[in-house]
Formats: C-alpha cells, structure tokens, sequence
C-alpha cells in the first residue's frame, strides 16, 4: 500500500514568537556583546521553524489547548518551539528558554496573539 505523500504546512509566527526571538537576540548582544552568535541564534532558530513544514503533529503535546487547538513543542537547542496546527498552517505561539517554567506561561494564554 502506497504511502501518503507529506504535505506542507504554512508558517506563521504570532506576534509573541517574534517578540522572543527578538528579545533574546537583544539579550546576547546587551550581556554577551558578541554579534555573531545573535545573528546565529536569529537564524538557526528560524531554521528549525522551518523545518515544521514536515508532520508539525510528530512532536509532543504539551497538554494544554489554545483557541481549541492543542499547542505542541519542539525543542531547539536550550529552547523550546511552542506551536499549534490548524488546517496546513503552523502558527508558532511562543519561543522558549528550556529552563524557563513555561508551563505556567503557556497555561496563561488565552489567545493567540496574531
């Protein structure tokens, strides 16, 4: 029995993921002062959001629910890529430090900041 060809899923990045992944970048370069591994960070975290074209469902739920759609993860590094799927689109919610307490952040979430 043949299998089904993958599809992809649009990207989209909330207005909070955007926010992370420039707050972080804001703060390498303010305590580091080292450029080149902000813009590294920049770009391999996007990279690996990418890389959710591909079965985003693969990865692990987190148990937690958002505007009825459950939010899974996938890890990154030290980082944390919290995203839901609805139809072909992944919408990344939130992006993570790994040590954060991010279940608490997560379970605030009332809505999706678009």
């Amino acid at each position: 029995m043949p299998m089904e060809k993958p599809g992809k899923y649009k990207i989209l990045l909330s207005k909070d993921a955007l926010t992370d992944i420039k707050e972080t970048k804001k703060y390498i370069l303010t305590t580091f002062k080292y450029r080149e591994y902000a813009e590294n960070f920049s770009r391999n975290i996007k990279k690996a959001i990418r890389e959710l074209t591909m079965f985003p469902t693969g990865y692990e739920s987190t148990g937690y629910v958002i505007e009825k759609l459950e939010i899974y993860y996938k890890p990154y590094s030290t980082y944390l890529i919290f995203f839901v799927v609805e139809d072909n689109t992944v919408t990344v919610i939130r992006v993570l430090k790994d040590r954060m307490y991010w279940q608490s952040i997560i379970k605030k979430m009332q809505k999706i900041n678009r």
